[in-house]
């Protein structure tokens, strides 16, 4: 009898042993599981943040989009009035060469007044 409760002693340490070991392995496999679920967890959260940091990107294209197209119409206006306005110079400088001119020819015809004038007052001067 004593060698069957020893060998009972000896099998129910062996069940205890295996069912630790088993016990181990299932919670080394938990352990593992809550790891696997922790890092996919952490990967959901760096994809969400990449994303906002994304849509966040494109909106501050779409903004830097918006002002270059503001710029570029703010920069055509501009090419356009510089054109008008030289447009108009040009026109003035003409403008202001044909009264040169005119002011020229009125020169040229009060001077030849003037010297027809003092010829007739030489000659009444000179008359008899």
């Amino acid at each position: 009898l004593p060698n069957q409760v020893a060998a009972l002693g000896r099998s129910l340490a062996a069940e205890r042993g295996r069912s630790l070991m088993e016990g181990g392995a299932l919670r080394a496999l938990e352990i593992a599981v809550g790891g696997a679920q922790a890092r996919v967890g952490g990967a959901c959260r760096a994809l969400d943040r990449a994303k906002e940091r994304l849509r966040l990107q494109q909106e501050a294209g779409q903004v830097l989009w918006a002002e270059l197209e503001a710029a570029r119409a703010a920069k055509a206006g501009a090419e356009l009035r510089a054109q008008e306005a030289e447009s108009r110079c040009q026109a003035r400088g003409a403008e202001l060469e044909r009264l040169r001119q005119a002011v020229q020819a009125a020169q040229h015809s009060r001077r030849q007044a003037e010297q027809e004038r003092d010829q007739v007052a030489a000659q009444v001067d000179h008359a008899p």
